[in-house]
């Protein structure tokens, strides 16, 4: 997600707090992938790592 996305207000609540969700990848807690972006106020949410591996997938074809 591009700086100017995570500036933007949200289009259902108008709120500009958001909060990257991670998904823990082993039991030690070291490393980490982005789960989504969820705005604070509503949970609208803006990206998920579903969304954004389609993308480079229909990019690649």
């Amino acid at each position: 997600m591009k700086l100017e996305q995570l500036l933007a207000k949200c289009p259902k609540c108008g709120s500009q707090d958001k909060t990257v969700q991670r998904k823990i990848l082993d039991e030690h807690r070291a490393h980490s992938e982005m789960k989504a972006v969820v705005c604070d106020e509503c949970g609208h949410i803006f990206e998920e790592k579903d969304e954004k591996e389609n993308k480079k997938e229909e990019l690649k074809e």
